[in-house]
């Protein structure tokens, strides 16, 4: 049996990912099935199995394809020193769920899932866990100039990137239900309602 390349197996994990967020928008998280997956990406039941063996795994696929990477781009921004403020960080990761094409809906039902599935609460506490250090990195330059001890930078980036993370969860849900809403507009409305 030839060997199959990573190059393939990525392309055909892309391939089932996108065909399942297709299936997720339509039908919603809990009435999609594996077999709805299979019927849209036309491929079999064994090679979707072959690749992913519950919601809860092609849901960490899908994050961790489309949305760490450039979640990782702010961690290693704030790594090498870029200063970016906290309504910089909130608009550049609320582009990036917008620029991947995750609905804020479909975000939603996973959320609303998470909470009676525990191999999906698992993953959205590791997904979150991830974009709060992330965050904190992407923040910390910001909090050098406004703290004085490594302690105090590193506590006002922690909590700065938890109010982050609130504020984009704000705007996923709000979208999810009002419908959709241009990150820039919602960002410089955020930060004129917060000026003193």
């Amino acid at each position: 049996m030839p060997r199959v390349s990573k190059e393939y197996r990525e392309a055909r994990r892309d391939e089932i990912a996108r065909a399942a967020v297709r299936v997720l928008e339509r039908k919603g998280v809990r009435e999609t099935s594996i077999a709805d997956i299979v019927d849209e990406s036309g491929l079999s039941t064994g090679a979707i199995y072959s690749h992913f063996t519950n919601k809860a795994e092609l849901a960490q696929y899908i994050v961790g394809r489309f949305l760490f990477p450039r979640i990782d781009e702010l961690e290693a921004g704030g790594s090498r020193g870029i200063m970016l403020t906290p309504a910089d960080v909130l608009g550049r990761m609320l582009s990036t769920i917008r620029d991947t094409g995750l609905s804020p809906a479909l975000v939603v039902q996973f959320w609303g899932e998470a909470l009676g599935d525990p191999a999906m609460h698992a993953q959205l506490v590791d997904t979150a866990s991830h974009l709060l250090r992330a965050l904190t990195a992407a923040l910390t330059p910001w909090a050098g100039r406004r703290a004085g001890s490594t302690e105090e930078v590193a506590a006002l980036a922690r909590s700065t990137a938890r109010t982050v993370a609130s504020l984009a969860q704000g705007y996923i849900a709000n979208t999810a239900v009002f419908g959709p809403r241009a990150v820039e507009d919602y960002v410089a409305s955020l930060t004129a309602a917060l000026e003193p």
